[in-house]
């Protein structure tokens, strides 16, 4: 042992890691299958070297380690700033030496030692001392002493931002002499690059589906109507019959037409094509599906018909149909500021919530009994796999193929005709609903005219034919009265929405600024937890002003519109980071990497929104300026 030397990286150690200190000084020499014997290289430098079972092998190089060295930087290019470098192998530290010396300054250099007692035998011969003396971030995690921490120095030093920079050295014969170990090690390192990878694909598949669709169609929300305006508007003897695309609307659909004029006939989005091209125009079409494909609605009669959506939903359809449109509430960030505005201007200020049971069919439900109905015709509603069909024909192809119903997808409920029918887990579901609210609302008759499918408990069971002549007696004009509703926006109110519209990428900037900024402070909380733990008024400070950034995240408009892009990512905001005089540092660490997870996926989700809110809501401002003074009827 070279007591000098040794004595110089012990002291070195002492003031950095005291307790590896304490560790090295007081563990025995632990059974080894090999000696590490130090020696002088033919360039007078010391190199390390192992005897293992009558074989030799030397830690980076024989004769020239330094050649060694220089190859691995001519094969790496040039190392970017940031970038984090993995290396596995204390060896004779001269590798890490130059690594440190040639590296950009902002590059976080991790060291993994797979052996305590390489490591002791390193401190022993060559000088490591500027290892524990450096200002710049190294992190060492050695077998034996702290292993258990690989995954928070990963979590500490590669993040998505840096990682396609990485750059690993592997020392020389250390995956001969610690295979399993090394290879753990570098599967662990992977993995963990390939989590990161997964987790910010999920956020950039899915920033854009729903703020897509709500700043593409914020447009239409501008030029549209209230569902509000549709509420009450039946008289209590006109009835409402529910028209969906049940394989059984084959079989009835025809007789549908002796009921214009004297019913509100409601259509599911999927029953359009078949009753337009039956000569049958409904009263109103429900839409809630956020990714309804325009193949349902291309027809040449389907703006002649008014739609019941929400901002939230495809753009497809909602640019497909030209027609009135009927707003209820999507819950979006950027369309209740809209509404909120409105409300101050002496407008309604909020849109009406349609209760679902999660199917279009459950929706028009609940819009029917909104508008003052009494009566509901259900027609279509199969909630079946009624002929081996999903659909009826005429929807989604002209002539629907057959489906394989031995599937374990499929099982039996009771048919409305007393036999068994199959039917499948979501459409079960439908099923309960309205049994459920069948039985609450006892004060509506609903009456089951599909002629086929599933049987709904608490409805009657008519034909259409039957149901028609019964309770389509009145005449009334639903058209008339639906032309006749007043639009959300006019004037100075107009005014509003197109400035905000225009305002989007600067709001969004700001977003995106708050971000970074709450990134700052999880990433000062690591830093700080890994140094102090959480007991000093310091992390009280940290903890304050990440609370102030999640708060804008919560309540801010614009904030909430990109948060809304990120559903499909399963990370929130935790409410513990507002617990701190009672979290441990664990507990802390863990809201911090969740933390940095979200608001990084916000500031990726903000470049995404804003090239949509530019093709979309920007544009349709700078397409429509208002003239002042006027207003659109």
């Amino acid at each position: 042992m070279n007591k000098s030397v040794y004595e110089k990286n012990i002291e070195a150690l002492r003031k950095k890691y005291p307790v590896w200190a304490q560790i090295l000084e007081e563990v025995k020499r632990k059974k080894r299958n090999f000696d590490v014997i130090a020696e002088e290289s033919l360039m007078g430098n010391t190199i390390l070297k192992v005897v293992q079972e009558g074989r030799t092998l030397y830690l980076n190089g024989k004769y020239a380690p330094m050649a060694v060295i220089e190859r691995w930087f001519e094969q790496q290019g040039e190392i970017e700033e940031y970038a984090p470098i993995v290396i596995t192998g204390i060896s004779n530290g001269e590798h890490v030496r130059q690594i440190m010396e040639r590296v950009p300054k902002t590059s976080n250099i991790l060291i993994y030692e797979p052996s305590f007692e390489l490591f002791r035998r390193a401190m022993q011969e060559v000088d490591l001392s500027f290892l524990f003396q450096t200002d710049i971030p190294v992190g060492i995690i050695v077998d034996g002493i702290n292993e258990h921490e690989i995954d928070i120095y990963f979590h500490f030093f590669i993040s998505y931002d840096n990682m396609a920079l990485l750059r690993y050295y592997i020392s020389g014969n250390y995956e001969k002499l610690f295979p399993e170990k090394m290879e753990t090690f570098i599967k662990r390192l992977k993995k963990y690059v390939s989590d990161i990878q997964t987790t910010w694909d999920t956020v950039l598949r899915y920033a854009n589906v729903r703020a897509v669709n709500v700043l593409a169609n914020l447009h239409h929300l501008y030029e549209g109507y209230s569902m509000g305006e549709l509420f009450g508007m039946l008289p209590e003897d006109v009835p409402v019959i529910i028209v969906s695309a049940g394989p059984s609307l084959n079989k009835n659909i025809m007789e549908l037409k002796k009921a214009v004029g004297k019913a509100c006939i409601i259509a599911t989005d999927t029953a359009m094509k078949p009753l337009l091209n039956a000569g049958i125009i409904p009263n109103l079409f429900v839409i809630v599906d956020g990714l309804k494909p325009e193949l349902l609605f291309q027809h040449k009669d389907i703006s002649k018909v008014p739609m019941v959506t929400m901002t939230a939903v495809s753009t497809e359809p909602m640019t497909c149909h030209k027609g009135k449109k009927f707003f209820y509430y999507a819950d979006s960030g950027l369309e209740n500021k809209i509404m909120r505005e409105l409300g101050e201007k002496g407008g309604e200020g909020i849109l009406p919530c349609l209760m679902t049971g999660g199917s279009v069919a459950t929706s028009a439900f609940s819009l029917a009994l909104n508008m003052g109905a009494r009566t509901v015709i259900l027609v279509g509603q199969d909630l079946a796999m009624t002929g081996n069909k999903t659909h009826a024909d005429g929807t989604f192809q002209d002539k629907m193929d057959d489906i394989d119903v031995n599937s374990r997808e499929y099982f039996e409920v009771e048919s409305i005709d007393g036999g068994k029918v199959l039917t499948r887990i979501d459409f079960k579901l439908y099923l309960e609903w309205f049994e459920r609210y069948i039985k609450e609302w006892s004060h509506i008759t609903t009456i089951d005219a599909t002629e086929g499918g599933a049987l709904i408990h608490g409805s009657k069971i008519m034909t259409l034919k039957k149901a028609i002549q019964k309770y389509c007696k009145r005449e009334y004009n639903v058209k008339w009265h639906i032309d006749h509703c007043k639009k959300l926006f006019s004037g100075e109110s107009q005014e509003m929405v197109l400035e905000l519209f225009a305002k989007a990428p600067e709001k969004l900037r700001e977003v995106q600024k708050k971000a970074q900024e709450g990134l700052g402070y999880y990433e000062r909380l690591e830093k700080y937890l890994h140094k102090h733990g959480n007991s000093d008024k310091e992390l009280g400070k940290i903890l304050k002003k990440i609370k102030k950034i999640n708060r804008y995240m919560e309540t801010d408009y614009m904030a909430q519109t990109v948060m809304e892009s990120l559903v499909g990512l399963n990370y929130t905001l935790r409410p513990l980071v507002y617990q701190m005089q009672e979290e441990q540092s664990e507990e802390l660490l863990d809201i911090a990497e969740q933390g940095k997870v979200l608001l990084y996926g916000v500031a990726i989700a903000v470049e995404e929104i804003i090239l949509i809110a530019e093709g979309t809501v920007v544009k349709y401002a700078n397409e429509h300026p208002l003239e002042k003074g006027c207003e659109k009827e």
